[in-house]
């Protein structure tokens, strides 16, 4: 079963690698970032998601490996995408 875009927000959401939804904002705030890890195809690398945030916020680093690597492991868990 393929994960859904609300688990997937809820998955980006969690890990908050911005730092955003500790600051306030939407829980639905990284949504154009899983609409872009969504059109991947399988489960993202470490690199695809850390390159997808960095390209969004204009900061490479914005992501660090370790919470890629947990948002994998989470899309993974929760079904993966197909």
């Amino acid at each position: 079963m393929a994960i859904s875009r609300d688990a997937l927000i809820t998955i980006l959401a969690e890990a908050d690698p911005a730092g955003l939804i500790a600051a306030g904002a939407p829980h639905d705030e990284y949504s154009a970032e899983a609409d872009a890890i969504a059109s991947l195809e399988g489960i993202p690398t470490l690199t695809e998601i850390t390159s997808i945030f960095g390209v969004h916020f204009e900061d490479p680093g914005i992501c660090r490996r370790e919470t890629a690597r947990w948002i994998a492991e989470q899309i993974a868990a929760r079904g993966g995408i197909h």
